[in-house]
């Protein structure tokens, strides 16, 4: 009989770390939690007192500790990873039914566990059949637990049926798909089957593999460690963004929420809501476990949700080709009125005007302070020039776009508290439109209107003029300094 610790511990992995449902392999049943750890409590009746306090001492860890190790080695599970079929692949239904299924999504089932077996496991678990997709509570709980659950596993079986040799796997299209992302970054043991579900290499786990992990990390641009060792995290928010530019899901809402494990946040799940809304749900949650300016250094369209802020991307496709920048740690919020955050603004005149009729257009603003030249920075956007008019609705007359400026948000603190341009700025096009209020009828007076965050299609970067190659001269701009909502 296995101490008290160690199978609540079991109890305690099985219900919070593991699938919903698994197969039973050599049945090729689905079983539920229960039925699993029925299973387990059996595997570890042979562990003894003894056999507990004889690791704690050779390996000189805590009993909790040595009892993780057990469970980590005894409750263990394979995990599937794949491209659906066009048709046919087995439902929950199936699985549950009392007829066997039939058809190629089940011989592909078969195979997958076939090939799980090969590593000493008793259960699998395939996205197809394992989940009652009936239940909306299921579901959610396996969404937001799937990147859990692929950490979790003994092995991830990946089945790449286009494959035939390693130097295939760039034009895999399982390289294209967006839970295959988590899928390739979460499990510590990865093992790809190609074409005829012949192994692609010799090693039991792939990611062990040179050339398997080299050829990855061209399709990807993701760096061997980060393949080998991935720490999820709202930490390198841009550069894991890119990781998914090219992904597509079969509905929107998911490149959202196959992101929510890397970034180590969770989503309610709401399918129907559109993609641009659950994209600023994700980035809003890792707002809230992020002090790094860098999330919002992103070009391209703004999220058009129902919250005032236009600050947030829309896919993560915005953050591609974003300039390099140390992390930048300084306080902000995104609040009812908009995303709260500091920023040099360095008002700018737009100098060049092109053709009004052309949705795309690349301009130039000017900007200096007190007659000394900051910078001329040419940026893509659909810009309006000071005099174009617009119509605003709530007003009486035409507004006029009036003012424009640079919103650097990488500026530096100095230790007196003095803000300074950097050598090289990054900054949002903010703009701001002038009102004309009716007064007695007859006369008007003017009221600016607060700045708001410009989309552009470029990432805005510019080098200040006055800064030579051997300058380390810094200019105090305290004064230029504003909390905004944009």
């Amino acid at each position: 009989m296995a101490p008290t610790d160690l199978e609540d511990a079991i109890a305690q992995h099985i219900f919070d770390e593991t699938p919903i449902h698994l197969i039973h392999i050599a049945e090729m049943k689905l079983i539920d939690r229960g039925a699993v750890l029925r299973h387990f409590l059996a595997v570890v009746r042979d562990v003894t007192e003894e056999d507990i306090q004889a690791q704690c001492a050779e390996l000189r860890l805590s009993r909790e500790d040595v009892i993780a190790n057990i469970v980590r080695k005894r409750v263990r599970y394979a995990i599937f990873s794949h491209r659906w079929l066009a048709g046919g692949e087995v439902t929950y239904q199936e699985m549950t039914g009392s007829i066997q299924p039939r058809g190629p999504g089940f011989e592909k089932l078969q195979s997958f566990c076939a090939a799980a077996s090969r590593y000493g496991v008793a259960f699998a678990w395939s996205d197809t059949c394992c989940i009652d997709k009936t239940s909306s509570s299921e579901l959610d709980e396996s969404i937001r637990s799937m990147f859990k659950w692929y950490r979790n596993s003994s092995i991830c079986i990946a089945y790449l049926a286009q494959t035939v040799r390693v130097a295939d796997l760039e034009k895999d299209l399982w390289f294209t798909r967006g839970w295959t992302l988590q899928e390739l970054l979460a499990p510590k043991r990865l093992k790809f089957f190609g074409a005829g579900w012949l192994p692609l290499t010799m090693q039991d786990n792939d990611k062990a593999d040179y050339h398997v992990i080299k050829m990855i990390e061209r399709v990807t641009s993701i760096s061997s460690r980060e393949l080998s060792e991935f720490i999820p995290g709202s930490h390198d928010v841009a550069k894991r963004m890119t990781w998914a530019s090219n992904r597509k899901t079969t509905r929107g809402e998911d490149m959202a929420y196959s992101l929510m494990g890397i970034f180590n946040v969770v989503l309610p799940i709401a399918y129907g809501e559109g993609s641009e809304r659950a994209f600023f749900r994700l980035v809003e949650a890792i707002i809230q476990t992020s002090d790094d300016l860098r999330i919002f250094n992103w070009a391209g369209r703004p999220a058009v949700t129902n919250h005032p802020s236009r600050a947030l991307p829309s896919s993560p496709r915005c953050y591609v080709g974003q300039p390099y920048c140390s992390p930048i740690r300084r306080e902000f919020s995104l609040t009812n009125s908009g995303l709260r955050i500091k920023l040099v603004i360095l008002p700018a005149e737009l100098t060049s005007r092109l053709d009004v009729h052309v949705s795309f257009r690349q301009v130039t603003f000017h900007s200096e302070i007190d007659g000394v030249p900051i910078t001329d920075v040419a940026v893509t956007g659909n810009f309006l020039s000071y005099g174009d008019h617009v119509q605003d609705a709530a007003a009486d007359v035409d507004s006029i776009v009036s003012d424009y400026a640079l919103g650097v948000w990488n500026y530096l603190e100095s230790p007196s508290g003095d803000a300074e341009l950097p050598r090289n700025c990054l900054a949002f096009v903010l703009m701001r439109t002038v009102e004309p209020v009716p007064v007695m009828s007859i006369n008007h007076h003017w009221s600016k209107n607060p700045w708001r965050k410009y989309s552009t299609g470029s990432f805005v970067e510019f080098r200040p003029e006055f800064f030579t190659d051997s300058s380390e001269a810094r200019l105090p701009l305290k004064r230029f300094v504003e909390l905004v909502s944009l």
